[in-house]
């Protein structure tokens, strides 16, 4: 009991600094000077002297705290004594390198945090010193001198570099250590508190060095004046404010991942420090790989039908495509992919090629044709990854399905290509640049080879050739009038067919070129690819040129580049001083395949630009041409044909229009949605459709 009671004063005095001492360094310091006033009160009233209670463990006694001199001779402090290896009791030594090791560890670990915290905190600290040197300048009186005058004629001191902090942080630590010191542990453990009571500031540090230096002088005789309970009460309040902060705030904050901490403490009292510590990294390590698998790798899964490229089409294809959509698969693919996450992927896809027994094939989603990986958001992926992605192209390959990778970077194609996932090796897979061109890729794969269009799109120009040769009248223009109006669910054939005698017929061959002045073009029968330049828009896409700064790898960090350089004002010179350079390292992009029912130069024709893009034909092809000086001679001699073309140009513009923000709202559904925690495989749809046939 009496040894229970003897920390009662300690206990009580470290609970009153854990609370008060953050408010106020008065607080602080009136607590430890009423614990030795207490001490030497409570001494006086029961007639102890000092020597008693030193007997009864309420002080230190001399012996314990004051060396002699032989002892400190025997007994040296620094590496540099005579003899002093001679003195180093090895197996001790031995015994500590573990511990040693493992708080270099934990330091180590530390330091990489602090240079972060230093970096996202210097811009603040500053900030707030301005404001409290802007506040304090506000509160002087009106006849004290304002030097802020003088102060900004000055060169302001450049803030110290995060390293410069550190290095001047670590090199204390050194001195501290090879002198003999014994400050590095207790300062990594005991930051925080000192923080919050104040001592980092100037005057608590040179406080506290002089009573070292009074203690030293005095041999540290000092030392037993001054009751145990003052010293034992400072590392009551540290100890209730680390375990405050390692026990209940961090499990406030990290909720399951506060379990490493008292894994590592009972770990540490069995196994030792350093293994203590490589189980805490180990434990969290699968923590953040279980919450990173938890975070799903596919953000967006969809097929044909749910999912469509921009390509203009006509509308006999559209309608193909939105009965045999189901057969383009699309995976939209997210963060970093090793073997637990890829694995799952894996899975998904088998699942799409899995022959299964229903009662009625039609429920049964169809084996997809067209296999849309798109990596645009995918950070970077491990060698087990990329095996999983090598057995997903063999399956691809086995099914008879094209594997379209868009989107990949730099560093996860290389992956890719390094583990045997390459078109070199693999004629069924692809690297396309982005989703849009998958899917467009995939769409006209599917429309030429499932679909076959481009053989009905031949034989209907074959047909309008022989209906031509038997008639002496070309109904050309009113033919393609007619299919605008089908494709379009419009009735301007009627009000335009006045155009026929002012519009001239031209055959293309397939693979042709049209050479397009300024005009418009009403395509009778044929398939034409309209395809665009990206240098020909104000965003310059990916190029060569460095006119802004480079992010080479995804691991390259921005605070690594620098925003005026040499290279980038090369580049921005080179693009200044040769405006159409972009068109050398650009690539170009496929706005439509038009057939009939389409209008070529629309825009030209509101914008009074020449027809932006290439234009060849993919088949033999046949178009009308109305010239654009035509339309301005017919603005003035037959004004209501004109404007009943202007509406239909109107239309079909704010036709377009509507394509591109319903693509638009495709994408960001597609960035917006959350990851699903388990797709629906090709068997559950099956069931479904079985569930809820009428």
């Amino acid at each position: 009991l009496f040894s229970v009671m003897k920390h009662v004063p300690s206990i009580i005095a470290g609970i009153a600094l854990y609370f008060l001492a953050p408010k106020s360094p008065v607080y602080l310091i009136g607590i430890i000077a009423c614990t030795i006033a207490l001490a030497y009160s409570t001494m006086m009233l029961t007639g102890t002297s000092l020597h008693e209670a030193q007997a009864l463990g309420f002080f230190w006694e001399e012996k314990e705290v004051v060396m002699s001199s032989e002892t400190h001779h025997d007994f040296p402090m620094h590496l540099w004594s005579h003899g002093v290896f001679k003195k180093i009791s090895w197996d001790a030594f031995l015994n500590g390198v573990p511990d040693v090791i493992a708080m270099g560890l934990i330091y180590l670990i530390r330091c990489s945090l602090q240079a972060a915290a230093l970096k996202r905190n210097l811009a603040n600290y500053l900030r707030n010193k301005e404001a409290a040197d802007a506040a304090a300048s506000d509160g002087q009186p009106s006849f004290v001198v304002d030097k802020s005058v003088e102060e900004d004629k000055q060169p302001k001191r450049k803030p110290k570099d995060v390293l410069e902090v550190l290095m001047q942080f670590a090199n204390t630590q050194f001195v501290t250590a090879i002198t003999g010191g014994f400050a590095v542990i207790p300062s990594v453990g005991l930051s925080n508190t000192f923080v919050k009571i104040g001592s980092e500031s100037r005057a608590p540090q040179l406080g506290a060095c002089l009573l070292v230096l009074g203690c030293y002088l005095s041999n540290f005789r000092l030392i037993i004046f001054v009751p145990k309970c003052t010293f034992s009460s400072l590392l009551v309040m540290a100890s209730i404010d680390l375990l405050t902060n390692w026990f209940i705030k961090s499990f406030r904050k990290t909720g399951s991942e506060w379990f490493v901490i008292p894994f590592i403490v009972l770990s540490g009292q069995m196994f030792g420090v350093l293994q203590s510590v490589a189980l805490g990294v180990g434990i969290s390590t699968m923590i953040f790989v279980s919450s990173f698998y938890r975070a799903g790798t596919v953000k967006f899964i969809a097929n044909g039908l749910t999912i469509r490229s921009t390509i203009e089409r006509h509308s006999e294809d559209n309608v193909w495509l939105d009965r045999n959509g189901d057969m383009i698969q699309t995976l939209v693919l997210q963060n970093y992919l090793f073997f637990g996450n890829a694995t799952s992927v894996l899975k998904y896809i088998s699942s799409m090629f899995d022959d299964i027994e229903v009662i009625d094939d039609s429920l049964l989603p169809p084996k997809p044709k067209y296999l849309v990986l798109d990596m645009s958001i995918v950070s970077g992926v491990d060698i087990s990854a990329v095996d999983c992605f090598a057995d997903v192209t063999s399956l691809c390959k086995t099914q008879g399905c094209k594997l379209l990778i868009s989107g990949s970077s730099k560093m996860v194609r290389q992956a890719l290509i390094s583990g045997g996932v390459k078109p070199a090796s693999h004629p069924h897979m692809s690297f396309v640049e982005d989703l849009e061109a998958a899917l467009g890729m995939a769409e006209d794969g599917l429309l030429k080879f499932v679909g076959r269009n481009e053989e009905r799109i031949q034989k209907n120009h074959l047909r309008g050739v022989h209906l031509r040769g038997m008639s002496q009248i070309d109904i050309g223009l009113r033919l393609a009038l007619k299919q605008i109006d089908e494709q379009h669910n419009l009735s301007f054939a009627t009000y335009l067919q006045g155009l026929a005698e002012y519009t001239t017929a031209m055959d293309l061959k397939a693979g042709e070129q049209l050479d397009l002045p300024r005009g418009l073009y009403f395509v009778e029968s044929g398939m034409i690819k309209a395809e665009a330049d990206t240098s020909a828009s104000l965003t310059r896409g990916r190029q060569k040129l460095f006119a802004t700064p480079v992010m080479g790898r995804s691991t390259d960090s921005i605070g690594q580049l620098t925003a005026r350089s040499a290279t980038v004002g090369r580049g921005q010179a080179a693009l200044k001083n040769a405006p159409g350079i972009m068109s050398q390292f650009s690539h170009t992009f496929r706005l439509a395949r038009v057939g009939p029912g389409f209008v070529i130069g629309c825009i030209s024709e509101f914008t009074g630009q020449e027809i932006p893009g290439t234009f060849i034909c993919m088949t033999e092809s046949r178009v009308h041409y109305l010239p654009f000086e035509t339309i301005e001679e017919l603005e003035i001699s037959k004004p209501t044909l004109i404007m009943h073309l202007y509406k239909l140009l109107a239309h079909l513009g704010a036709r377009r229009q509507e394509l591109t923000i319903g693509q638009l709202s495709t994408l960001r559904s597609i960035m917006s949605s959350s990851a699903p925690s388990k797709p629906i495989s090709r068997k559950a749809m099956a069931h479904l459709s079985e569930n809820f046939q009428p």
